[in-house]
């Protein structure tokens, strides 16, 4: 099997195995934190999450 790199629009390059963490990575976690970039399972965790953590 020829593994290739698919070249990212910051200049990275990831390879397949990198490429397919991240989709499950954000597969898994959908719901991604806008300050801090944490990733959650569900929308109710990620309200929690700002609610505790970001609130001033």
């Amino acid at each position: 099997m020829i593994k290739t790199a698919e070249a990212k629009s910051d200049g990275i390059i990831e390879t397949p195995q990198e490429k397919r963490e991240r989709f499950l990575m954000e597969f898994e976690k959908p719901f991604k934190c806008e300050k801090c970039n944490e990733r959650f399972k569900k929308k109710k965790y990620l309200r929690e999450h700002k609610s505790q953590i970001h609130s001033y």
